[in-house]
């Protein structure tokens, strides 16, 4: 095999073309305006990988590694910089590095992706492909925790094709991600020489077909044991009713437009109803659909509990609650789902405990006067600590609003707090015409994998949808437009096997990477004496 030359003819052009591929691959792997091609999400660890082993010093990889991974998610990610500037009122030229800043500390892990790659890139491409796979399930996972913005999650990229993401339910998301990465590695090892070329390892590019083969083999298998069921039938399935009112992000909070808002979710809920006077769905309104303190307004608050008695029909909705501290002068603000019960009278409430960082609240840190203009209207929320299920005779809700269905030990939780459906309220009117709804959208998609829960997501502007425990779409609205629509869905009480082991896989992994780092092949004490004194060790290749 030829040594790789950082000055070699072809170099740069090879170099370019990784970098571009990792972009590309990032940018239309994900959902987009263009064209969405789940599996391209693949290119991205693979250039990652060959730009990492290829580089010619640790440095360089760690550079090439950050950048790409900055450009494509730039492209996936634009979007960020659309709230900042026509919610916050800052200019392009200051919404835009706010953006950037954001994509930067989530482009680091590709950065140091690259970095490892260059590390073990003497290892057979068996042991690199093993390595830096489950090194990006444990990135996935520690970013997701570290930043609390894991909005580049490959498996989101793969959830559009079903078919892709049913493993989900053994491994969850994260690890989903780093199996595919491991499998694409393994081939793309298998036939790629370090220094560039081609090269045949067949042990290697074995291994990854078989790999990739098990995931598909896995998901058809699971596919066609549960045929799509878009009514589901029996005791256990309920109706359902979304009602999205396509409220004017710039308008919602303003006092003079909340007449206008309630009658504008009341009559779109009524006339749906007046098509199906015989049912009693669950009518489910989005996140802050309603722009007051529900429980201490006189004027509009009856005239919702009155809907929810005259359909005899519980009511889920989004509004600010408040409650009175003891020794505090000013109350405590909440993101809250209210549940009222067929009487009309409050069940109970959930409040939202992850909170979106200037969206919902400001870090002590960028507490500064000028960014308070992202805040919903009411200002500051608190963290929510009322999260058990909303329970009303069969149904117990496992309630998740906005983001974070992005996030799967939310889902974990409620699940194991007892709840058989789980119920997303969301508002991406924030977004625009973008592609972040539809991002958002697969991200939420697979705790539906994850947790064997059917998913019911409610939103202002859309989408609102019907996930069934495969991840199926069993029904899908549209976008910006007032209107209300009818799903069906069932109630499930059967863990998946990924709810069961999931506290057991990161350290698993984590335990199986340092193992395979350290004492696996190119690993030894040996093989490092080996590399300290120039020669190559025998069992690389």
């Amino acid at each position: 095999m030829r040594a790789f030359h950082p000055d070699a003819p072809g170099v740069n052009l090879r170099r370019a073309t990784l970098c571009l591929a990792a972009a590309v691959g990032l940018w239309l792997g994900f959902p987009n305006n263009f064209v969405n091609l789940p599996p391209l999400v693949l290119l991205w660890p693979m250039a990652l990988a060959l730009l990492g082993r290829e580089a010619p010093s640790r440095g360089a990889a760690l550079r090439y590694g950050w950048l790409v991974t900055i450009v494509g998610g730039m492209a996936a990610l634009y979007w960020l910089t659309l709230p900042v500037h026509n919610v916050g009122g800052l200019p392009w030229l200051l919404a835009v590095p706010c953006a950037l800043f954001i994509v930067t500390c989530i482009g680091s892990a590709g950065g140091l992706f690259s970095l490892a790659a260059h590390w073990f890139r003497r290892r057979p491409a068996w042991a690199q492909a093993v390595l830096l796979g489950l090194l990006w399930y444990l990135l996935e996972e520690i970013y997701a925790v570290a930043l609390g913005f894991p909005w580049l999650d490959m498996a989101g990229a793969l959830t559009p094709w079903p078919l892709l993401a049913q493993a989900t339910d053994i491994v969850g998301g994260y690890a989903l991600a780093g199996l595919w990465a491991m499998a694409a590695l393994l081939c793309c090892f298998g036939l790629a020489a370090r220094g560039g070329g081609f090269r045949l390892d067949r042990a290697s590019l074995g291994a990854g077909l078989l790999l990739a083969a098990l995931l598909l083999g896995y998901g058809g298998w699971r596919l066609a044991a549960h045929p799509l069921a878009t009514e589901p039938q029996g005791p256990n399935s309920l109706d359902v009713l979304f009602v999205e009112g396509n409220v004017d992000q710039n308008q919602k909070w303003i006092p003079a437009f909340q007449r206008q808002t309630v009658d504008l979710y009341l009559d779109l809920t009524y006339q749906a109803l007046a098509q199906k006077p015989q049912a009693r769905p669950l009518i489910i309104w989005p996140e802050t659909a309603m722009p007051f303190f529900f429980e201490a307004n006189r004027l509009h608050t009856p005239r919702i509990r009155d809907l929810a008695a005259q359909s005899a029909s519980p009511l889920l909705l989004g509004a600010p609650g408040m409650e009175r501290r003891h020794g505090k002068k000013e109350p405590d603000v909440f993101n809250r789902a209210f549940l009222l019960g067929p009487n009309g009278g409050t069940v109970g409430y959930y409040d939202k405990e992850h909170l979106v960082p200037f969206g919902e609240y400001l870090p002590q840190w960028l507490n500064w006067g000028f960014l308070e203009a992202l805040l919903q209207g009411v200002g500051v929320y608190q963290t929510g600590t009322a999260i058990a299920p909303l329970r009303q005779e069969n149904l117990a809700l496992g309630m998740l609003i906005c983001y974070e269905g992005i996030f799967p030990w939310l889902a974990q939780q409620r699940v194991e707090d007892g709840a058989n459906i789980l119920v997303d309220i969301s508002n991406d009117g924030w977004f625009g015409k973008t592609p972040a709804a539809r991002q958002h959208l697969y991200l939420t998609v697979l705790r539906a994998l994850e947790q064997n829960r059917w998913i019911l997501r409610g939103t202002n502007t859309g989408i609102s949808v019907v996930v069934d425990p495969r991840g199926r779409l069993t029904m899908r609205g549209g976008q910006f437009r007032a209107e209300a629509l009818w799903g069906k869905a069932a109630l499930e009480t059967a863990p998946s096997l990924f709810h069961d082991v999931e506290p057991w896989l990161f350290p698993s992994a984590a335990l199986i990477f340092l193992a395979l780092l350290t004492l696996g092949p190119g690993g030894s004490a040996r093989t490092r004496a080996a590399r300290a004194h120039g020669r190559s060790p025998s069992t690389t290749h």
